[in-house]
């Protein structure tokens, strides 16, 4: 594999790019999301574990969503796993995002031959 094709992979998992090319690509994710291929955890340490079906510049949409808490000692919280199906997440609660890397690999494997 040659270090730009690395190079353009590492730069579309970060976003950097070409818009149109890094919108095709986040297009494709969302139809070929069908299971629990993200895990979407929020400022308060909840996860959520779904597949993405829409983003835009203030919300992020997962279905077939559970979420998971590990509760907090210091506010008497309680861990708890439920079954939440679809949800609707604002950006600005967002900590971190993160992309299953078998699934990511295989949606990038077949973006690159598209686009050859």
């Amino acid at each position: 594999m040659s270090s730009t094709i690395i190079d353009n992979k590492e730069n579309l998992l970060k976003g950097i790019g070409e818009k149109e090319t890094l919108r095709t690509f986040l297009e494709m994710i969302m139809n070929e999301s069908t299971y629990t291929n993200f895990k979407v955890t929020v400022k308060d340490n909840r996860e959520f574990f779904g597949s993405l079906k829409y983003l835009d510049k203030n919300y992020l949409f997962l279905t077939s969503c559970e979420e998971h808490y590990k509760g907090s000692p210091t506010h008497g919280s309680q861990a708890y796993k439920r079954d939440c199906n679809d949800v609707l997440i604002p950006l600005s609660l967002i900590k971190s995002i993160e992309i299953e890397k078998k699934f990511f690999n295989n949606c990038y494997e077949e973006f690159t031959k598209n686009i050859t």
